[in-house]
């Protein structure tokens, strides 16, 4: 992987050059993928594939991008490794789409993406759901979504109750384990979580 970044890194002009998944494979939870790394306008594409062992989450686009990261620090891994938090609430008096929307902004915010909501609420995300009772469970969140929700709405008519229920875990077949130490790989649209990431030239 070392190899692809340093090339990237050394030969890679933002201004001309592109990078674009062009094909994947699954072999059990691993997942390979190959690249087509164009570094300026009189490069011609290389093909590098991409080992992703132990991969948990991907998202797949053939939408070129003119970057390329892979970091332990994205937002895209907190559902894996954030402390997560039972959110009760009672006395709600909040509108409900003013609720949901505060809900989804900040999803918004902190992943870049809306669609993160329907993993952390307590059903569905519309006007009808969870954020149009009194009383019951908002859902299940990570820290820094938890954080985010009491602040801004300690500004509105509704009581919060927040339990940690500790780290998130996965069924290995005997017994849930914490996720082990995952990275993220995002080229533009696309990502990939996984364990561990090697890459060599096509």
């Amino acid at each position: 992987m070392e190899e692809l970044l340093s090339a990237i890194g050394a030969h890679f002009d933002e201004a001309e050059g592109w990078i674009r998944i062009v094909d994947a494979d699954w072999y059990a939870d691993d997942l390979r993928v190959t690249l087509s790394v164009k570094m300026h306008d009189d490069d011609h594409p290389q093909l590098w594939e991409v080992e992703c062992l132990g991969t948990v989450e991907e998202l797949i686009s053939s939408d070129g991008s003119e970057a390329l990261l892979l970091t332990a620090n994205s937002p895209r891994l907190y559902p894996y490794k954030a402390e997560r938090f039972d959110i009760f609430f009672s006395k709600n008096e909040c509108n409900p789409g003013e609720l949901l929307g505060i809900l989804t902004s900040i999803c918004a915010k902190i992943f870049g993406n809306i669609t993160y909501l329907q993993r952390f609420l307590n059903l569905k995300p519309d006007v009808n759901g969870i954020v149009s009772e009194t009383s019951g469970k908002l859902g299940n969140f990570p820290k820094p979504v938890m954080e985010e929700l009491v602040v801004k709405l300690k500004e509105y008519p509704i009581v919060l109750s927040v339990i940690s229920t500790g780290n998130p875990k996965k069924w290995n077949g005997n017994e849930f384990k914490e996720y082990p130490s995952l990275k993220s790989f995002e080229i533009g649209k696309s990502y990939i979580i996984a364990n561990s990431f090697s890459a060599e030239r096509a």
